[in-house]
């Protein structure tokens, strides 16, 4: 049976009557923030209110200020001069999940990468890497259930980070500026559903740390950058709201169960904060997000892969379109980097529209499509076949097959007289 529309409609717009009151409320705390926030110009003040809730261990999660050159945080900053050449290596990843209705036990990763030349006469190059994984080890976890799509997304996570340090490392003798462009948070743990998840958080740092190695081989060696940053479109983080809503409380009323509301601040988030902020083209000043994982960032892996974060306006004037940029401390460190790496996203998404280029097409060769996902699966159905492999039916995926390819007559009478 089809979705009955007639059924769904009313409710469509009793949900649009909804979002429309929910907005009107929004603007009235909107504006309260806004002029709120313009007033943060104290560091001082702020780090004595969050040195506040970490004494009480009152689970603040929001942003702070970072002291790089003096920056506050209502500060606004114009887009810079990119440099004259720059290489940027974006990396992006998809999978085929394990399928218990499927011929055979495995899944597969496929890992594409994008290199732009920014301000070159040179071709971009792309490659993909995929890897398909049918061993139990690869595909059983401790207790030999099936592995959870948790844990093949982790593994396709780190597989990308580490494609993106490999790439940056074989253009460390180029003699210009590199970007290492990762789409997503780089802020990286994992719960006690994915298996192993210590020697994959491990693995991840590690190619954190590639990184940094390649920027010191390039610096030493070139004095040019190279810089890791992770791209979030569109983001729904609430972390200087968040910090609005711890200064607004009196000192007695800084504890978890306070915090873990939003307060004054309900339906409002970071995004509709700073698009009414920044110019197209500008970013924000540079913050911390106070959390336990970017703590553990920092006493685990070093001082230098705290992670660091701005909002930048890659929209155009009167439509206004939100990231979020992470980068690594030791990145955050150097204005020079910092600046490179605010001029080239802006380049990025002129080229492509809100949206860097380079992150677009490495998604295009990662992708795996649906016709490539059956291909894939009549290749491996194939190839049991000629090894005298038995391949098992699912019941359930045929029923579907059957039922979706057209509706079927289950020994009904065709309507006809007999």
């Amino acid at each position: 049976m089809a979705l009955e529309y007639a059924k769904v409609l009313p409710q469509v717009q009793k949900m649009g009557r909804a979002l429309s009151y929910k907005m009107e409320d929004i603007s009235e705390r909107g504006q309260k923030a806004f002029d709120e926030f313009m007033n943060l110009t104290d560091n001082a003040a702020i780090y004595e209110r969050i040195q506040l809730a970490r004494e009480r261990d009152a689970g603040y999660r929001g942003a702070a200020p970072i002291a790089v050159d003096g920056e506050v945080l209502t500060a606004r900053y114009e887009l810079p001069k990119p440099p004259d050449k720059a290489t940027i290596i974006a990396v992006d990843g998809s999978q085929i999940y394990p399928d218990i209705h499927g011929a055979a036990f495995y899944y597969l990763t496929n890992i594409g990468r994008f290199t732009f030349y920014h301000g070159q006469d040179q071709l971009p190059q792309e490659y993909s890497e995929p890897i398909l994984y049918y061993a139990d080890s690869d595909i059983r976890d401790q207790h030999d259930q099936l592995i959870t799509n948790a844990t093949v997304n982790a593994r396709r996570t780190v597989g990308e980070m580490q494609a993106l340090a490999n790439a940056a490392w074989s253009h460390r003798d180029n003699n210009q500026t590199v970007i290492a462009l990762s789409d997503g948070p780089l802020l990286f743990w994992l719960g006690r559903d994915v298996p192993e998840s210590n020697i994959l958080e491990k693995d991840y740092h590690g190619a954190l740390v590639h990184l940094h190695d390649t920027h010191t081989a390039t610096y030493t060696r070139h004095q040019h950058q190279t810089s890791l940053a992770g791209y979030i479109d569109r983001p729904t983080s609430r972390f200087v709201v968040a910090l609005l809503h711890l200064l607004s409380l009196d000192e007695e009323d800084v504890r978890r169960a306070v915090l873990a509301t939003p307060g004054d601040y309900e339906g409002l988030d970071d995004q509709w904060l700073f698009k009414r902020i920044l110019q197209p083209g500008e970013r924000s000043a540079l913050m911390i997000q106070q959390s336990p994982q970017n703590k553990n960032y920092r006493n685990l892996v070093g001082e230098s892969y705290e992670i660091i974060y701005f909002y930048l306006n890659v929209g155009r004037q009167g439509a206004a379109h939100l990231a979020r940029v992470e980068l690594p401390m030791w990145v955050a460190r150097s204005r020079e980097a910092v600046n490179e790496v605010h001029a080239l996203i802006i380049a990025q998404c002129l080229m492509m529209g809100n949206y860097p280029y380079a992150l677009t097409r490495a998604d295009e060769v990662a992708v795996i499509r649906n016709p490539e996902r059956h291909m894939l699966e009549e290749l491996i159905r194939t190839e049991m076949l000629r090894h005298r492999h038995e391949i098992e039916e699912s019941a359930k995926l045929t029923g579907k097959l059957q039922t979706r390819s057209g509706r079927q007559s289950f020994g009904q009478s065709n309507g006809r007289r007999r």
